[in-house]
């Protein structure tokens, strides 16, 4: 009797088991269905935006030239004062203008200033300028505004996103500290050093050279030295750590050391766009640039020469 007692108790707890397991079953698939359709609604949502992008549906259509010249000439002042060429800043501005629904917009940069002109559909035309005082170097940036652009032309982004986006772009701290910059300083001086023919101890000055220069150049910048001020006295540093080094240790050879520390203040980046400007056919900006760049490299070697030729 135990043995027929015990068969119904097993069927009970096995179809119990059963409910349970196809309940579970059951909800498992309904978290895969809810994603999926999430998925599926995302999926839509920007096959819809490419698709009406591709039509040319506006869906920022409506918006007043004011807010037009806002986002477009703050959108090209970031990317100016963060080191882009002339011609992607002005490609940039009339891709967001048009993007707004302007009917016309006329750009024109230059490396201290930026114009715009939109029209609306009835050829009411509205006229801003910007003036841009500092400048830097932060590719991080300029590529944070290109991608907002695209989304822009592509429809996928609301104007006060986009508005917010770029207040966050041009506030948002970016970069890496002083240490990590002095570093990465130090280790372009000690590998340019090594393919100098340097040895281990040429390597190793260069290093703690190029590090002083990085320094000197975040003191300079937190007093808000005049431009051109850093390359000098960091050139004029590199020199007598080169010096000194030379006086200490025969062995070491000092222009090796010099170079290698002086190195991070070489302006590649300013001498690269100069002549991308000058190549797009932007020749102010071009020739401004360049003359900038030059200007860079005789503070250097000013900073230099007066070293080498007291000590």
């Amino acid at each position: 009797m135990g043995g027929r007692a015990g068969k119904p108790a097993a069927r009970g707890f096995s179809a119990r088991i059963g409910v349970f397991g196809a309940a579970d079953t059951m909800e498992c698939r309904g978290r895969a269905d809810g994603r999926r359709q999430k998925q599926e609604i995302g999926g839509r949502r920007e096959n819809v935006a490419k698709a009406n992008s591709r039509k040319g549906v506006n869906r920022l259509e409506g918006v007043p030239l004011e807010d037009i010249v806002r986002l477009a000439v703050l959108a090209g002042e970031i990317m100016l004062r963060n080191g882009a060429e002339t011609s992607r800043v002005e490609e940039t501005m009339d891709h967001i203008a048009r993007a707004c629904g302007a009917a016309a917009a006329e750009c024109f940069v230059i490396p201290t200033g930026v114009f715009l002109t939109v029209a609306d559909a009835s050829g009411r035309p509205l006229t801003t300028m910007r003036r841009i005082t500092g400048r830097t170097i932060n590719l991080d940036r300029i590529a944070k505004v290109n991608e907002l652009s695209r989304r822009l032309a592509e429809s996928r982004l609301e104007y006060g996103e986009a508005l917010a986006l770029l207040n966050r772009i041009a506030k948002e701290r970016t970069g890496f500290s002083l240490l990590p910059s002095m570093a990465a300083s130090g280790l372009v001086g000690g590998a340019f050093a090594l393919l100098q023919d340097g040895g281990a101890g040429e390597a190793a000055a260069a290093l703690l050279a190029a590090m002083t220069v990085r320094y000197i150049a975040h003191v300079v910048s937190r007093l808000h030295g005049v431009q051109f001020t850093f390359e000098f006295f960091g050139a004029l540093a590199a020199a007598i750590f080169g010096s000194v080094a030379h006086y200490l240790w025969p062995w070491l050879s000092r222009d090796i050391v010099v170079v290698g520390g002086i190195i991070p203040l070489v302006p590649g980046m300013a001498i690269t766009t100069a002549i991308r400007d000058v190549i797009a056919g932007d020749l102010l900006s071009g020739l401004s640039r360049g003359l900038e760049a030059a200007l860079t490299s005789v503070a250097v070697a000013m900073g230099v020469v007066i070293v080498l030729a007291v000590m």
